[in-house]
This record gives C-alpha cells, structure tokens and sequence, in this order.
C-alpha cells in the first residue's frame, strides 16, 4: 500500500527525532491506557449507583441487590417477597355494609430477618381488624405486593402499573402461627426486626402471627400478562 505524504513525513520527522519512535509509542499507550481508565471509572461509578436498591418502611431502611432478570419469575417472586414490608390483603367481607364484597386492607409482612428469606409471607394482626373478622369466617385471602416499594421502578422511569415494576400476587389460606413453636420464634424475629414498633404494640389487642399458607402465584414482571408459578419453584428458588 502506498503512503501518504503526510504518514510519510509523520514517520520521518519521528524517526529522525531522537528517541523519537520510543517516545511516539509510550504516549500512545499512555494515551489508550488513560482512556480505557476513564471508561473504567465510569462504568464502576454506573454499577455502584445500581447494584443496590432502597426500601424505607417506618423507622427501618433496608438495602437491596437489584432484582433478577424478569426471565427469572420464580425469582423475581422471592425477590419482591423478601424486600416487601407490607401488602395489600384481600379478603371477603363479613363486615355487613359490604358483605359478601372483595374488602382490601394494608398488613404489614415480613418472610424472615433482613438475611434469610423463607418465601412465606408472616403478619402480626389483632383479632380486632376488620380484615381478621372476615379470616375467621373463611381463611381464604390474596396478597398483592410490588416492587414499587424500593426506589427500583422509581429510578428506572417505571409507573407501578408498568409490567416492568414487578407484582406479585399471592393466593392460599392465612393460618394463626402456633405460640411456643420454631416457627413462631422465626416469624417474631422476621417481624419485629423488621418492624421494630410492634414489640410495643398493646397487648389487649391480643396480636397473634399469622402466615399465608401459598397455593397460587401470579406474577407480572415484563410485557405479555401474568406467569404462572408454581409452589414447587417458587420455594426452589432464591431472591438474590
């Protein structure tokens, strides 16, 4: 290939320099090198501001991984499990103005301590709630839960209705958590390390634990409607 006048006049003015070539060389490495520091730089700054996403509920702020690939629902349905403090539990109504509608009311949750998820999603109710009167009649209750808790959807751009901002939606029975049990000391722990103000609850509300007992999962994670998941990989698989 012929040469150009200029590359050749470029070549001749660093060859006839002396120690000319050498240094040519080391400044275009230094020059490539720096560059690629800087996209290094800037790509960690990127990934430092992303990796964790921020749940505030009360007096607790809690620091999450971002979640999985909507691809993986059975994850995503941990993850939105585990980093949720509270839901919407729907229940059917035995109050008598609105007997026998769909009666929705906010319980706060709690799967297990901040380091262990179990996937079961535990209450601390009263008997007094509305939403109890109506589980005493029939047990049956679905909880909605959404990613837009943590400041994921916010600062992705996502409204709460977008696909994209998971939702999960829990069907089963709600059973009372026997008192004296392992199963009651993991649920108080889970709840109370997580919601520090109902250790101080009043005791003649009578507060008892309670658990949705999971016997169908929707979940809406991406554009194309619901996904079925079923118990089997929901408890197969781990939030992060």
């Amino acid at each position: 290939m012929t040469k150009s006048k200029a590359q050749y006049s470029m070549e001749l003015m660093v060859a006839e320099r002396p120690g000319g070539r050498r240094q040519f060389l080391l400044g275009f490495v230094a020059a490539v090198c720096l560059m690629i520091l800087v996209d290094l730089a800037f790509e960690m700054h990127r990934l430092i501001a992303e990796e964790r996403v921020k749940v505030e509920s009360g007096e607790l702020k809690a620091s999450w991984p971002t979640p999985p690939p909507h691809s993986e629902v059975a994850r995503v349905a941990r993850y939105v499990v585990h980093i949720s403090d509270w839901a919407s539990i729907s229940t059917i109504s035995t109050a008598a103005p609105i007997l026998g509608f769909p009666f929705g009311n906010i319980v706060a949750i709690s799967d297990g301590p901040l380091d262990k998820a179990s996937g079961i999603p535990y209450m601390y109710i009263s008997p007094m709630d509305l939403s109890s009167h109506d589980l005493k009649a029939d047990s049956r209750a679905s909880i909605s839960l959404s990613e837009a808790q943590s400041d994921f959807c916010h600062n992705s751009g996502y409204d709460p209705e977008d696909p994209r901002c998971a939702r999960i939606l829990l069907s089963g029975s709600v059973i009372e958590v026997k008192n004296g049990t392992s199963e009651a000391d993991f649920a108080r722990l889970g709840l109370f390390s997580r919601h520090p103000e109902m250790a101080s609850w009043p005791s003649d509300h009578r507060f008892f634990f309670a658990k949705l007992n999971i016997t169908h999962i929707y979940v809406i994670d991406y554009f194309g409607g619901a996904t079925d998941v079923s118990i089997e990989e929901y408890y197969e698989a781990t939030p992060f």
